[in-house]
């Protein structure tokens, strides 16, 4: 199979415990071997990813909880800060352990389209999806991807109108690698409903990826992630939105681990 990328064996996923969440330090290259092995093998995968709102999210909210701490489930580190508390804590890890949707989603596709795999997007408003996906198209001829956006209610029992149609899509379709973008929790608790229903091998989350892609958002510079200080850019440019989110929740979090009872033991 000239032409894949070598990314030598999935690894075993080697979990980590920090101040009682369950993680998984992958790299972008060891990240899609872990998914190139489940699409073979045909097994159920769920790839999400952490960073400290992700851990602070979790206390409100069950679903994600749940779905970050089933087996068949790998936590991906998603922040420098998260990186920079494990190492304090004694893990070791080096920075390439800190992996983005930007450090694997297009590596992956490469290998999905040499494989013929196909992929179903679920997520984004209607332009900003479509702008995305044309532009991976363009990028990756062959690729076979389609999509749904994201703008639609969830039940809180048995799915109908728009839900129902996009759960039946994913039925019919059967996508080797399903992508979830909906914001945090959304995603993750969407996944967690419909995983049961849904026979596709992988699900990923996929944060702000087709929004880069599709022009609506820019990323950070590169080098700021390298530093831990991304987040600082996403904070200039929306203030109003990442306020509390960057500047109070770590301190509730702190708060949370003292006093609540640790989501992931529920």
């Amino acid at each position: 199979m000239s032409g894949i990328p070598s990314f030598g064996d999935a690894e075993d996923g080697r979990e980590i415990k920090l101040l009682g969440f369950r993680l998984h330090p992958l790299t972008g290259e060891e990240v899609v071997a872990e998914i190139r092995a489940a699409v073979t093998e045909q097994r159920r995968l769920i790839m999400t990813n952490a960073n400290l709102h992700a851990l602070a999210v979790m206390y409100q909210s069950p679903a994600m909880a749940k779905l970050l701490s089933q087996p068949d489930s790998r936590v991906m580190i998603d922040s420098m800060p998260v990186l920079f508390l494990a190492n304090l804590l004694g893990h070791r890890l080096p920075r390439a352990k800190r992996t983005t949707s930007l450090d694997f989603y297009d590596a992956m596709f490469r290998v999905g389209t040499e494989l013929g795999w196909s992929f179903g997007y679920v997520g984004a408003d209607p332009e900003t999806l479509e702008a995305g996906l044309s532009v991976l198209r363009q990028q990756i001829p062959g690729l076979r991807i389609e999509g749904r956006n994201g703008y639609f209610p969830v039940g809180t029992d048995q799915p109908v109108g728009t839900e129902r149609e996009i759960i039946d899509w994913l039925v019919e379709r059967s996508h080797d690698v399903v992508i979830v973008g909906m914001g945090m929790p959304r995603q993750e608790e969407w996944i967690e409903r419909i995983q049961h229903w849904v026979p596709s091998r992988v699900f990923l989350t996929a944060g702000a990826y087709i929004d880069y892609k599709g022009g609506t958002q820019q990323p950070p510079p590169r080098w700021l992630g390298q530093i831990g200080l991304e987040w600082s850019h996403r904070l200039l440019h929306s203030p109003r939105r990442l306020s509390y989110r960057y500047l109070i929740e770590p301190l509730v979090l702190i708060w949370r681990l003292i006093v609540s009872r640790h989501p992931q033991k529920r």
